[in-house]
């Protein structure tokens, strides 16, 4: 037996499909899933002036800002990758990002280049300090993945071992099998291969066409946006973090650069022309419903 249950956040739609034989602890599973994916939506909503992300770029005397648990486990997530990706993934770009934008408020000049550069963490205070105010975060390129990966970590804990979890077909991550099948299908639009089939793993997708007329990626060594008809980025790997990033990275650098000689072992990199986003099917054979925030609803 499948249920479906979908949320509004981040931008997008988030879904998760699950299977078992109790409903009860399915839907229940499920609904603590969707409150995680809230909080970090909460926290990171930069259009948000309650988020810590509008905390932190108040702060404009250079002190360090607290913030929580999971923003911190996140922001050295961030580090991380930035790091193994030269740079090419740079979560502070935010800036850029407000160039040409009305939802976004204005910097005044330029920001610096490499903007995760400028940014201090103390894991043991648990603080973020930004060296230059005019530096601004913008985490879309990875807290989807995120999101993904702990809703999964919430199901595995209630004992739910099938199940697809995507934030707006960009981000995905699945847990064993459907019922009857080898994998859970996805295709994507643009990789020569059509389908990927996923068995406790994770992929993600980006794409530089998007944000209306104009791309919405951005080089974060030239502050430029991206030719929104350049060829996107699949990554697949164990965890939609780090896919998240390093598709974002493949993007920038291309498949020629030296982004993809570093790609790590664990994840696998593959061009998508067009950019064109992913098609999920958890069953080729069932229609699916469209469903509201905290619904669940049976496949048949």
């Amino acid at each position: 037996m499948m249920h479906r249950g979908a949320l509004p956040a981040m931008g997008t739609r988030f879904e998760i499909v699950v299977g078992g034989a109790n409903p009860l602890l399915l839907r229940a599973a499920v609904e603590q899933a969707f409150e995680e994916i809230s909080t970090c939506h909460r926290l990171w909503n930069v259009f948000s002036k309650d988020s810590i992300l509008s905390q932190i770029h108040s702060e404009s005397s250079g002190r360090p800002v607290a913030i929580d648990g999971l923003t911190l486990d996140l922001l050295r997530t961030c580090s991380r990758l930035h790091q193994q990706t030269g740079g090419s993934f740079d979560p502070v770009i935010g800036a850029d990002l407000a160039a040409g934008d009305p939802r976004r408020d204005p910097i005044l000049g330029a920001a610096p280049r490499d903007g995760f550069a400028g940014i201090e963490l103390d894991v043991e205070a648990r603080t973020v300090r930004r060296l230059d105010s005019r530096l601004r975060f913008d985490l879309g390129g990875i807290a989807k993945g995120y999101a993904c990966d702990l809703a999964a970590s919430i199901l595995l804990e209630a004992a739910v071992d099938c199940a697809l979890i995507h934030g707006g077909t960009s981000s995905v991550v699945a847990l064993g099998a459907p019922p009857g099948r080898s994998d859970w299908s996805i295709e994507v639009k643009g990789y020569e291969g059509k389908q990927v089939g996923l068995v406790d793993g994770a992929l993600a997708v980006t794409s530089a066409a998007g944000g209306g007329a104009g791309a919405h990626l951005i080089d974060p060594f030239s502050g430029d946006r991206l030719d929104r008809h350049r060829a996107g980025a699949m990554v697949v790997g164990h965890r939609a973090t780090d896919c998240d990033a390093w598709a974002t990275a493949l993007t920038v650098d291309g498949f020629d650069g030296e982004v993809a000689r570093q790609i790590p072992a664990t994840l696998q990199g593959y061009r998508v022309n067009n950019g064109e986003p992913t098609h999920l099917k958890p069953d080729a054979d069932a229609s699916v419903e469209e469903e509201r925030w905290k619904r669940t609803v049976e496949i048949s």
